[in-house]
């Protein structure tokens, strides 16, 4: 066994803990608002449309709205975050991301639907921001022996984030009268971001090696390296980065786009995103107490504890994906995974056909009822297990850090597509929305068993020849 090159694995983990809880933040700002959302339709009045005739499809547009511009929001500063990294440095950015995400919920604190609309778009950017810049500075400080585990936190940590609104949202009054713990809700995420700004102002000031090697200030990133790294290995792992740094350089962006096998990596990675989100996994996530409570007939209780289960399944199985992650190719999980949630869509939405009809506002949980809320926590299982994590590893394995941010950039318009027009198809029966979902789960199934090659254990130069061949690898 090769000596361990680092002083502590426990220094490492409280750096990247710091880091990961923008993943936290990440995860509570698109969870928060589900259970919130009949004291918002409460408090902001968004139920009160003057006609009557027009109060649902209202409605659903504000609700809508209140759900898309967090992604939109997320799209722009998940867009912009690289020209803001390569300016400012990590260290600045997150400094920055946090006071945004302190900003946008101040602007929900004023009971008005301008500058709660304001609001969500402000920590949708902040969010986006967390969604580039924490993944490269777990990719950028974490030894290559931990960065499987470290790696994996991020999205631990965005479904705890999940699960925790989601546990919050059970306090919530039932008749939409809770403006007290409304606030209370937005206050809490505030205190998070505070806590990282803090620790990333006065605790952990390092910007990662990397990044003064770009700027040739090698006096300081060996001082960063000599502080993590033990005294010996420190030139061995400067030179390693700045051999790699040199490398990236030598490469000019402007050839490596002409390259034929570009194009199609750049397809397959946007298109991998844009079959994640119209899976339907957002649809779940946003809209799940909307969901549970036309399934269980109005049963408050119910919906709340099948919220918890929701962020339960996906933190857990997101924990389960990690050794699958390690031993298995990043195709079989892809192809089997997208087809498992392409049968339980499928499953889904034809047993809500057998639910009651939306003008029962009461009833008991049928059969129909227990295999459609059976089928949506195997559909979330199988989620996590596939097209949650293995697109995020695929596409770092295909793209360079502009394609990722084109690739991210399609992800958050589909989820703000997603967010935006969900409730009215769903105002038709899920039947119809889950139908939809399964038709582009099924074809996103094929796309990959035609499109997607296998990239684990290759190397860049061997993953840009398989495409450039066309070839698709089982392996």
């Amino acid at each position: 066994m090769s000596e361990q090159k680092h002083k502590s694995t426990s220094q490492f983990a409280l750096l990247i803990s710091n880091a990961v809880l923008g993943a936290f933040f990440f995860g509570y700002s698109v969870s928060y608002m589900n259970p919130a959302i009949k004291t918002a339709d409460t408090q902001f009045d968004i139920s009160g449309h003057p006609d009557p005739g027009e109060k649902d499809h209202y409605q659903t547009l504000l609700n809508g709205l209140i759900n898309a511009f967090p992604a939109l929001g997320a799209a722009a500063g998940a867009i912009l975050s690289g020209q803001i990294q390569s300016r400012f440095g990590l260290r600045l950015s997150f400094l920055l991301a946090d006071l945004i995400g302190i900003l946008g919920f101040i602007f929900q604190l004023p009971i008005h639907i301008a500058t709660l609309l304001i609001g969500r778009l402000v920590i949708g950017f902040a969010v986006g921001m967390n969604s580039s810049l924490v993944p490269q500075y777990i990719k950028e400080f974490s030894p290559e022996s931990l960065s499987g585990p470290f790696g994996a936190m991020f999205q631990m940590t965005i479904n705890i984030g999940c699960l925790v609104a989601l546990v919050m949202g059970m306090f919530f009054d039932a008749d939409g009268e809770s403006l007290g713990y409304f606030r209370f809700v937005i206050v809490f995420p505030m205190l998070i971001c505070s806590l990282r700004l803090f620790f990333f102002a006065f605790a952990f000031q390092d910007n990662p090696p990397s990044y003064y090697i770009l700027r040739n200030n090698h006096k300081t990133a060996k001082a960063v390296i000599r502080s993590y790294y033990k005294r010996k290995f420190v030139e061995q792992i400067f030179d390693d980065l700045k051999q790699q740094i040199e490398t990236k350089q030598s490469e000019a962006l402007d050839k490596k786009q002409k390259s034929p096998s570009y194009s199609s990596r750049l397809q397959v990675g946007c298109i991998l995103q844009v079959i994640q989100q119209f899976s339907g996994i957002n649809a779940v996530l946003i809209y799940s107490s909307g969901l549970f409570i036309k399934i269980t007939g109005g049963d408050n209780d119910l919906k709340n504890w099948l919220n918890i289960t929701v962020g339960l399944v996906n933190l857990f199985f997101s924990i389960v994906a990690i050794p699958l992650l390690r031993n298995l190719g990043r195709r079989p999980l892809l192809l089997y995974g997208t087809l498992a949630c392409s049968v339980f869509l499928g499953l889904i939405s034809l047993f809500s056909c057998f639910l009651p009809d939306d003008d029962v506002e009461k009833f008991e949980v049928t059969g129909s009822a227990v295999m459609v809320i059976i089928f949506m926590f195997l559909y979330l299982a199988a989620f996590q297990l596939s097209l949650g994590p293995v697109v995020w590893i695929y596409d770092a394995d295909v793209l360079d850090e502009k394609g990722m941010s084109i690739a991210v950039l399609c992800n958050w318009l589909g989820c703000a597509i997603v967010a935006q027009f969900f409730g009215f198809i769903n105002s038709a029966g899920m039947n119809y929305s889950f139908g939809i979902f399964f038709v582009f789960c099924s074809l996103g199934t094929v796309y990959i068993y035609y499109k997607v090659k296998e990239t684990k254990g290759k190397n860049p130069q061997e993953i840009d020849q398989m495409f450039l061949l066309g070839k698709v690898d089982d392996d």
